[in-house]
């Protein structure tokens, strides 16, 4: 009877076996796992409305008060400190996965972009927009007079209250919707109130807050990561002009944080006393994109505004050329633009901040000149929210402030500790909602999936929503210059004025496209746009670049006619035209031969 010998592997051939076998499931897993985060995913909330992101729906899983309020878990697979735009995509990125993870938050979750950002400004910007409209409708088609500018209007006064009603609405829809802890419940994330602080690299002490509504006796719970721990703790306003600043600290002024009420009861109270001989002025420091869409939108409101940069033009990160535009939209708007101007002191009538009393500000300038207001707010940035935290107990290393003064990672999001990834603004690094919600799914994903994706990306799409918007992608001219040399560099440019959209729209007189490519090459180097819906033009950029498409090929691309976006097929094909006409001998010659 025949033997039939079962052949066994050597070790070294088991060994060899079984490394291709993992090697074949990370690559697969990895393949899956990059599915999940697409570089276009541009917060927690387009996250989880993505169709590639199957999650319950609130509705079909609605919590009861038992979910919501049972004491945590000790051990979580993944934990989460910070409840903004990185925090919640990096919670829902690991819920997708069946992944147990507790999102520590400090206040309301949401975060800065809900509560205090994108969603307040860009509702008050609408508003603004609409009245600037209905103005500009009056002047063409009125009687010609617009009072609003020259003297109070009480309908103006009722249109207030009615956007500020539409700002807390908005905020509280979208928190319900998809921020609140129920919603957050009902995808298997434990949300629980407290300040995080690291007892070591796999341990959080969090002490209970009064935003718990079950305890808020400031009792210490231990929560334990299996894999891993993600830092999203965000920004917040910085402090540096009270230290730079005489007198700053002495009187009651506004930050993008509380600006939504303050700026409504300023309002209020003048109509209250019946304070309606002039305007309420407003000093505005900072000409960054907070100092200029609030103010275009307090002065489209009815508002005085002194815009007041210390850098020599507004968005000293924009391309020049974009700077001088919307400096000249705002200044033809009314708005008092000062660059080039370092706030020194700030005195007023009264130095009691519980007065608040409408007294006169006066800011005092480095040119030796002088501003009165009302009232000033100051929007000259953020700076990383990680103090308090413990960062030093387990020896994670922070930057200095010439790189961000965040939280120090690599390209991967990893810390300089092992199993501790850091998301958003509290990096230091480009401080955008799309930017941090990317990067926190990018954290989890690293945590929690075999090998690591790229999270700090060189390349990220901005926009500074005043009208027209201006956004960005790329290099400037002057830096794809230096990086290329000028030989290497063309410009491609359509104003306003040449586009049928904007013409038929009437905002012709101000905006621009401009095209930065490689000449051999053609491909796009950057882009800036000043326009309305500049910032949907420019993802259109932003994915060919990221595609690698030579910008001429974009003349390939069917757009809809008469839409802004057309103007860049357009630009395109002159480029495409050009090519062609150089290759013209050889075209003739392919013709005469029947090709």
């Amino acid at each position: 009877m025949a033997h039939h010998h079962h052949i066994m592997p050597t070790s070294d051939g088991m060994i060899l076996t079984n490394f291709v076998c993992l090697l074949a499931l990370c690559i697969i897993l990895h393949s899956r796992g990059e599915a999940f985060v697409p570089s276009t995913f541009t917060s927690a909330r387009q996250y989880c409305s993505s169709s590639i992101c199957i999650l319950p729906s609130p509705a079909a899983a609605k919590p009861t008060s038992s979910t919501l309020h049972t004491t945590p878990s000790t051990t979580y697979d993944m934990i989460v400190i910070g409840g903004g735009s990185a925090g919640l995509t990096a919670a829902k990125f690991a819920s997708t996965f069946g992944k147990s993870v507790c999102l520590i938050e400090s206040s309301r979750v949401g975060g800065d972009c809900t509560w205090t950002g994108c969603i307040p400004s860009k509702t008050m910007l609408a508003a603004a927009k609409r009245v600037h409209t209905w103005r500009r409708m009056n002047e063409r088609y009125g009687n010609g007079k617009d009072d609003n500018n020259n003297s109070y209007d009480a309908s103006l006064h009722e249109m207030l209250r009615d956007i500020k009603r539409d700002i807390d609405e908005n905020r509280q829809r979208i928190y319900d919707e998809d921020d609140s802890p129920e919603v957050l419940a009902s995808l298997g994330i434990q949300v629980v109130h407290g300040r995080a602080f690291f007892h070591d690299a796999k341990t959080v002490n969090v002490t209970k807050n009064e935003w718990n509504d079950e305890d808020s006796d400031g009792s210490t719970h231990q929560l334990h990561a299996k894999y891993g721990i993600v830092i999203a703790s965000g920004a917040t306003p910085s402090t540096t002009l009270l230290e730079n600043i005489a007198g700053l600290d002495t009187i009651p002024y506004w930050t993008y944080e509380n600006v939504w009420d303050e700026f409504f009861l300023a309002v209020e109270k003048r109509n209250r006393k019946r304070d309606t001989e002039k305007l309420m002025k407003v000093i505005v420091v900072g000409g960054g994109p907070i100092g200029c869409e609030l103010s275009q939108a307090m002065s489209r409101l009815g508002c005085s505004v002194v815009l007041v940069s210390k850098s020599p033009r507004l968005l000293p990160d924009a391309d020049v050329e974009a700077s001088m535009e919307l400096q000249r939209v705002l200044e033809n708007e009314g708005i008092d633009v000062m660059c080039n101007q370092a706030v020194v002191s700030v005195t007023t009538e009264s130095s009691s901040k519980e007065s608040g009393d409408g007294s006169t500000i006066k800011v005092s300038l480095s040119s030796q000149e002088s501003i009165l207001g009302d009232h000033i707010l100051v929007s000259t940035g953020r700076v990383p929210n990680i103090n308090n935290m413990g960062l030093e107990n387990i020896g994670l290393q922070i930057n200095d402030d010439t790189n961000g003064g965040g939280i120090c990672v690599d390209s991967k999001l990893q810390t300089t500790v092992k199993g501790i990834f850091s998301a958003g603004d509290c990096t230091g690094d480009r401080q955008f909602t799309h930017y941090a919600g990317f990067q926190g799914a990018i954290a989890a994903r690293n945590i929690l999936l075999p090998l690591k994706d790229v999270g700090v990306l060189s390349d990220v799409p901005s926009t500074t929503f005043t009208d027209p918007e201006v956004s960005s992608v790329g290099l400037t001219e002057p830096a794809a210059i230096d990086q290329y040399g000028e030989s290497d560099v063309s410009i491609s440019f359509r104003k306003l004025s040449k586009i049928d959209r904007a013409i038929c729209e009437g905002v012709d007189s101000n905006g621009f496209i401009k095209i930065v490519y490689n000449r051999r090459t053609k491909q796009i180097l950057g882009a800036s746009i000043v326009s309305p819906s500049a910032g949907e033009l420019i993802s259109e950029i932003a994915v060919a670049r990221d595609a690698h498409l030579p910008f001429d090929q974009l003349a390939t691309v069917m757009h809809s006619y008469p839409s802004y976006s057309i103007a860049l097929q357009q630009m395109a094909a002159e480029v495409y035209y050009d090519k062609l006409k150089k290759n013209r001998v050889y075209y003739d010659v392919l013709k005469k031969l029947g090709l």
